[in-house]
This record gives structure tokens, sequence and C-alpha cells, in this order.
């Protein structure tokens, strides 16, 4: 029980008792009857939306219960029975002091993650959460569905089994927002029903989760390279949410644009959190990967959702050509590490391509050198590979933070574009750092300058003319909170709630 029901319910328990002293006095007996039937049906309302969120409060139920007989008790004689309303008088007290006790004294704290491969965006935030003894704090995974292009959904998938056993469960089916009213509610879906490849069932919706919390929370489950784009600052779950927590200053001013900018708060971001969390980690890599993997220099591919929307059959002959490009190269491993939507996206925004992408996958699988990755958690593939080849998406910052080099794959890039620049000789650097600094970014390979190959084999080598800078390019794109976001995020909610 959230510490908002309970003001609510303590206030209208309140309102009975000053109930009673207004119909001791001499009034007119329909009016006393309405006012007696009012605190009955207050009374009953208490105890039923008790039953539903306190744990074993069956005996001070029945005395809700025996206060409302006695309200109507009150309610049939001409005049006012003194006894009974003595009796009721101290029924009241005795309720009111008990109520004290058998109400939670504490914050109710729901986060409402959906993919798993999306927790990071709220995982430090919770795990600050858990520490503090004021508060319940429940992590309730809910399902979504996948959709078509006209939004008929298609299936259901639920994922709160796929969480670490350190977290614990709120089973959504048993937990109702509208009676618990949370005191927080922490999102990271903010699109309602505006998504075209997934979707929640509506009672999740921004729009609904704000009627029954002061406080509804949502924190981006991505992180940019620089700039947001406008879009972005104005789906439902932004317009709904009492706070917003965003990674940089540069992102807040494009969010002020379309928000009240006391809403946009800069504390950096959770994902980086998570990022900072797994280079210091200890285990090893999976079994699995082990032959795969073991030593060779290691290519992280993040293959994103536009590609496959966009380019199709041409984002697939590419894969291949990467895929042989690593099969020619013993000293060399690819991770690959596709969108955790890329075959719902197919099936719903270009199912053309279906049988073809899931053939490639299958001759990915056979790579000596190859590991398919679709792990929920990106954090251990960050944290091993060497170098990273892809779009443009969240994973190109956390990457940045570490250091290691980041080279942007446009797929649909004509060859007579690209500038084939020998990134090993001193002519092709010097040309290499003018080109880049017509860039937003000036640590990172463009397949405009330079050839897959020749950066798979530069870093082979461990040739890396654009690392200089690099950590501190990305950290100046995105608020350093040296692995604490979370920690700030939750500071600035919990002193908001005192």
């Amino acid at each position: 029980m959230s510490k908002r029901l309970k003001n609510e319910l303590t206030q209208l328990f309140q309102m009975v008792c000053n109930g009673l002293n207004i119909i001791k006095e001499p009034i007119q007996q329909e009016d006393r009857i309405a006012y007696l039937t009012s605190m009955q049906d207050a009374v009953i309302c208490i105890g039923t939306k008790m039953e539903k969120v306190v744990p074993r409060c069956e005996a001070f139920v029945g005395q809700l219960s025996m206060l409302a007989e006695n309200f109507y008790q009150l309610s049939q004689g001409v005049e006012l029975d003194f006894k009974i309303w003595q009796n009721t008088r101290e029924l009241c007290t005795k309720i009111e002091k008990e109520m004290k006790q058998v109400l939670p004294d504490k914050y109710e704290i729901l986060f409402l993650p959906y993919k798993i491969s999306m927790w990071d965006s709220l995982e430090s935030v919770y795990a600050a959460a858990i520490q503090n003894e004021e508060c319940e704090v429940r992590v309730m995974p809910v399902p979504y569905y996948h959709v078509n292009e006209d939004r008929t959904e298609l299936e259901m998938t639920y994922e709160g089994e796929k969480f670490a056993k350190h977290v614990s469960i709120t089973d959504y089916q048993k937990y109702a927002i509208e009676d618990n009213l949370p005191d927080v509610i922490f999102i990271h879906n903010p699109y309602d029903d505006t998504n075209r490849v997934t979707s929640l069932s509506e009672r999740y919706f921004s729009r609904e989760l704000k009627k029954y919390t002061d406080h509804l929370v949502y924190i981006p489950y991505k992180v940019c390279s620089g700039d947001v784009k406008d879009i972005y600052c104005m789906t439902p779950g932004v317009n709904n949410a009492w706070r917003v927590y965003v990674q940089s200053e540069r992102v807040r001013k494009t969010y002020m644009k379309y928000q009240n900018p006391d809403k946009i708060i800069v504390t950096g971001s959770p994902k980086i959190d998570a990022v900072i969390a797994g280079e210091k980690r200890t285990s090893g890599i999976p079994v699995v990967w082990e032959k795969a993997l073991h030593g060779r220099k290691v290519f992280l591919l993040n293959t994103h959702l536009n590609s496959l929307i966009n380019e199709g059959e041409r984002a697939i002959e590419e894969i291949a050509h990467l895929m042989k490009i690593f099969s020619q190269r013993c000293g060399a491993a690819i991770l690959w590490r596709p969108h955790p939507l890329s075959i719902e996206t197919i099936k719903s925004m270009n199912p053309g391509i279906l049988e073809d992408y899931q053939k490639l996958i299958f001759e990915f699988q056979k790579l000596e050198n190859g590991v398919y990755d679709d792990t929920n958690d990106p954090h251990l593939a960050l944290a091993i590979a060497d170098g990273y080849i892809g779009d443009w998406s969240s994973l190109v910052t956390m990457f940045g933070i570490t250091g290691k080099p980041i080279y942007i794959w446009n797929m649909s890039l004509p060859e007579s574009e690209q500038k084939r620049l020998d990134i090993e000789s001193e002519e092709g650097v010097r040309q290499l750092k003018k080109a880049v600094e017509q860039q937003r970014l000036h640590t990172i390979y463009m397949e405009k300058d330079v050839e897959l190959e020749t950066f798979v084999e530069a870093i082979m080598k461990e040739i890396d003319p654009l690392k200089t800078h690099r950590k501190e390019e990305f950290q100046n794109i995105i608020f350093d909170a040296e692995g604490k976001a979370g920690e700030l995020i939750w500071k600035n909610v919990w002193q908001d709630l005192q």
C-alpha cells in the first residue's frame, strides 16, 4: 500500500468520525439519514480497499463492518439513540487508533519493465531504491504484444522469468495498480499506442498510469550519441510523465522545446552505470563462446532495425559479405548481437525478407569464429569486444564510453562514395583526421572513409589512429555520473516524496 492510499483512507475515516459529531446535533431526520448513509458507504469502501491491498486484515475489516452496522441502526430511529451513538464513538476511536498500526507505513515504489534487454535503463535506480527501508519496492514486468502495422495484436510475450534471481518479481496478474496507487511508477516504454512493432496492454499506457500515481517517472531506454531526435521528446510517456531523467544538458535542451523545463532532469543514464559495472565484471565468458572467441580479436556486430526495414535484402547481402570477411581471418572473431526486436520488426514491417534472414542466422551460427548473441544482457558483449561494427544506436555511446574503436557501417552507401583510406599509412591517417573534423563525433570510423576490411585488419594489429580523446569525447555527450546515475535519479525522486 502506498503512502498516498494510506492518506486517502485515513482522511476518509476522519471524515466519518467528523460526521458522527454532526449527526449528534439537532438536525432534520432526513439529513441525519443522509449523513449516516454516506458514512456507512465510506467505511464499506475503506474495508473493500483494504481487503485488496493489506494482507491479514480480516479482523480489522470486521470492526469496520460492525461500524457500518451501527450507522444503519442509528438511521432507523426517529430520535438519535445516544447509547448506540456512544458505542459507535468508542468504536470509531478504537478503529482510528488501530488503523495507524494496520496500514503499512511505507512508500510504494513500482518499476514496470517489459523487455529484460531494456532493464538496464532502470536497474541501477532499482538498486538504489531497495536500500531505502522506508519503501516497499516492486518490480512488475508486464507482458507485451507483437503487432501488425494496423496494430492487430498477434501474440503475447512475458519475460518476468528472465530477470535475475535477486530481483523479486511481483506477478502482474495479482497486483492491481488502480487499487494500490503507487507513490512512484518508473517506466521505460513511452509509446502507448504509437509503436508499430510492440505494444503493452492499454492498462499500462502512460495515460492510464498517471491516473493512479502522482509521480510517473520516464527514463529513456536508449542513449544518444549526441542529440536526441525531436520526435522522442513528444511521445505520450514523456508528455504524461511527472519527471523525465536524461543523459545530458544537450539532450535536455531539445526536450525543453516541447516540455516544461522543470520536469526534465539531467542525471546521466543508468545504462552507462551498467556499462561501467560490466567493465568491472570478473566472471568469464560463457563456455559455449570460448571456442569461437578465445585468442582472437573480438568485434561486436550490432544490427539495428532501420536497416532491416529500409534496406531489406541489401542488409542481408551486406551481413553475408561481412561473414565472408571474418571467415577468412582466423585471428578475428565476430560477435553478432542483433536488435532484440529484429524478428518481430521483420514480421511486422518487412515480412518478405523473413525467410532469408532466418537462413542468414543459420549460416552465421556455422562460423567457427562467430557467436550469435541473443542473450538478454548486452553488457558482457560490450565488455569483451575489442571493436564495434554496426549502425548508430544506443550501443555506440555505450561502447564509446569504454574508449574502444567504433566503425559505423552504412549498408546503403554506394561504392563510388567510399574513399578507401589506408589508416596504417601517415598520409592515410592525415586524410582520415581531416575527414572526421566534419563529423559530429571525431573519434569514430565511418564507412565512407575506411573500408570494413581495412578497419578489421588495423584493429587486429592494434592500430587505432583515432583512439586519442575517444573516452573524453563520449563523456562530453553524456553527463558523467561516475557510474551512479541511478543513485542520482533515486535521490531526486526521494527528495520530492518527503
